[in-house]
């Protein structure tokens, strides 16, 4: 039986999709953060070493930087230099909390206001991308996973049992397993007793199988049943993409019964896989 297949990140329709993603994680990101009171933004976040008022700081510049892509892709705009990029970064990271409320929606308007202005065309075109060039929709679903992510760290900041937007999650598995992506949150030279294995992963809500291949300097997905794995594992799609980042505690995964391995005593191995970033 093969896995479910996963959702294109291509078309001008697949980028529609992602943008209204997009704008539902953001306004209900919006909302929690409005009503947070001051001592929350200093709370230490999922994201190591960084306070909650550091990770909106980054998900309200995000935009900016992501927009001047877009314009330099797609309408033949200047591209911003990393002069430019680190000012943002910068000007972002000195906000109060009042401050970096009002900048991160100016910054997010203003990229649904751009994303709402292009073309079928452009929206199914291929663009330049900071890890090369890449279709319209899958560069937006970089920014919804960013937003996705970052949002699960902000809250899980007073909710530990916070789990990720379930309506992303299918999108975010098919983007999360593109090579590009994997080489950077993978890591087999972690792992040895994983190294040069093979592990299956059956996703639960949605259903979907894949396959990871484990060399020491290389990963690569497949979208299936293997036939004898090294280990089995079964844990929900959105927990999947939590792995993935680093943000999945695997051992109490076990312990509840939440993730399901075959062999429970490759669980430290496999947790081992990702270090997260």
């Amino acid at each position: 039986m093969g896995g479910r297949t996963a959702m294109s990140l291509e078309t001008a329709e697949d980028a529609r999709r992602v943008a209204r993603l997009m704008r539902v994680e953001y306004d209900r990101l919006l909302g929690y953060l409005a009503a947070l009171e001051p001592e929350g933004w200093e709370e230490q976040s999922a994201c190591v070493e960084w306070p909650v008022r550091q990770v909106v700081s980054h998900i309200g510049s995000q935009p900016l930087i992501f927009g001047a892509m877009l314009e330099a892709s797609l309408r033949g705009a200047e591209l911003m230099t990393d002069e430019q990029c680190r000012a943002i970064w910068d000007r972002f990271d000195g906000l109060g909390a009042e401050e970096l409320l009002r900048e991160l929606r100016r910054s997010n308007e203003a990229l649904f206001r751009l994303i709402a202005s292009l073309t079928d065309e452009q929206l199914g075109a291929t663009m330049s991308s900071f890890a090369g060039p890449a279709p319209v929709a899958t560069y937006l679903a970089a920014r919804l996973n960013e937003l996705v992510i970052h949002a699960w760290d902000i809250v899980w900041a007073r909710d530990k049992a916070a789990t990720l937007t379930p309506d992303a999650v299918q999108d975010l598995v098919g983007l999360n397993l593109t090579p590009t992506r994997l080489a950077g949150l993978v890591k087999p030279d972690r792992s040895e007793r994983l190294v040069d294995k093979m592990v299956e992963f059956h996703l639960r809500n949605p259903e979907r199988f894949t396959t990871l291949r484990l060399a020491q300097d290389n990963v690569e997905a497949v979208s299936d049943e293997a036939d004898e794995p090294d280990l089995r594992a079964e844990l929900p799609a959105e927990a999947f993409v939590r792995l993935l980042w680093g943000r999945y505690d695997v051992a109490a995964g076990v312990l509840s019964g939440e993730l399901i391995l075959d062999q429970p005593e490759l669980a430290q191995p496999l947790q081992a896989l990702f270090p997260g970033r």
